[in-house]
Formats: structure tokens, sequence, C-alpha cells
């Protein structure tokens, strides 16, 4: 009678030891790789990139590049506005293509994060503004920038010189080092904007400036 009372009883641990090893060994291991994929799945994926040109004379009060990327689907703005109300607004609709995806890195590429609020300077009759934001892998980044005449400071931002009193003597001062100014990612930056898009987004914004007075 012991004998067989200890079987089932054996049987019975058996049995809660395999399901416990069962469950650190597989069933732990799979529910964690679920969850994995359900956080990657769940993981948002967008890209903004913005540039506002404003004027302060007339014919035109501003123009608007917006870009955007959400999931991989892209869709990009352009509107440019008049002093006197008018307003002109090209949109491509929402699709599954890289035109943003492409743009935002060729920005990356050119410095955009880089670059630096910049008083005015050169032409300060238009006011550029930059915008970007990225989301990706639960990590998110987003800067504006602000600055004139990028022409200006790509190439005629001038020299910065440093001076320091309690090292130098008079005579160093005619021999000084200068660093430039320069900065040609301002101007390469809007050329990405204004050169953005597919062969007939970019003639319809060529005729839009043109209907409100800007030179192409």
């Amino acid at each position: 009678m012991r004998h067989r009372s200890i079987v089932p009883l054996a049987i019975l641990l058996f049995a809660i030891f395999m399901a416990v090893t069962g469950y650190f060994i597989y069933w732990r291991g799979e529910t964690g790789r679920v969850s994995q994929v359900a956080k990657i799945h769940q993981a948002k994926s967008e890209i903004y990139a913005h540039l506002l040109i404003g004027y302060d004379n007339p014919p035109v009060y501003s123009e608007e590049y917006r870009m955007k990327d959400i999931e991989g689907k892209s869709t990009f703005t352009y509107v440019i506005r008049s002093y006197a109300g008018r307003e002109v607004s090209i949109t491509a609709p929402p699709a599954a293509m890289y035109d943003v995806s492409f743009f935002f890195g060729k920005l990356d590429q050119d410095g955009v994060w880089q670059i630096v609020n910049q008083p005015p300077r050169g032409n300060t009759a238009v006011h550029y503004t930059v915008y970007v934001k990225q989301v990706v892998d639960f990590k998110q980044g987003e800067r504006t920038v602000t600055f004139t005449d990028p022409h200006w400071w790509a190439v005629n931002a001038g020299r910065q010189y440093n001076i320091d009193l309690s090292k130098n003597s008079p005579s160093d001062l005619l021999k000084m080092q200068s660093t430039s100014l320069a900065d040609r990612r301002y101007q390469t930056i809007v050329d990405d904007f204004r050169n953005f898009g597919p062969n007939e987004f970019r003639q319809r914004v060529t005729r839009a400036r043109a209907s409100m007075g800007l030179k192409t």
C-alpha cells in the first residue's frame, strides 16, 4: 500500500517540476519575445520638416514648405500667401513613398541638426525659420532655427578674431589668427527645400510663385 501511494505522488511532483521548468525555459521566453514584438509594432516612426519664409514687404507675405512622413506614408505641402490676402496651396496627398524620408536624410547630411540661430544680417527683410522633428524607437528630437539671408551667411559672413590681452603683446595683434564665420549650410538647407519634390510638384510651385510676383 505504501508503494502504491508513493507512485502517484511521484508522478504529481514530476508533473509540477516539468510545468515549472517549462514555464521558465519556454513560456517566459516566448511571452518576452511576444511583448518585444508588440513594443516594436507600437513604436512610432514620424518625421517632420518645415521651412517658413516671411517677407517684410509686399507682394508676398510668406512661403511655407511642410513635409511629413508618418509610419511610411509621406505628404508634402507648399503654401504661398500675399499681403492682399490671396493664398495658393499645393498638396500631395498621403502615399506610401520615400520622397520625405530621403529628403530628411539629406537635411541631416547637410547639417540641419548643427546650424544655430543667427542675428539679422544681409537682406534682413526676409526671414527664414527651419523646423525639424523626428520620432523613432520611442526617442524624439526636434529643433527650430531662425536666420536671415542664407546667401550672406554662406559667402559674406566675415571672420572672427579672438584676442586674449593677458597673453598678447601689441606686436602679436598684427599676427592674430581668425576663423571664418561663413557657413554654407544655411544656403544648402534652404536650397534643399526649394528643390524638393517630383517635377510636377516643383513646376506647380514655380507657377504659384510667379503668379504672386516672385522671380523663379
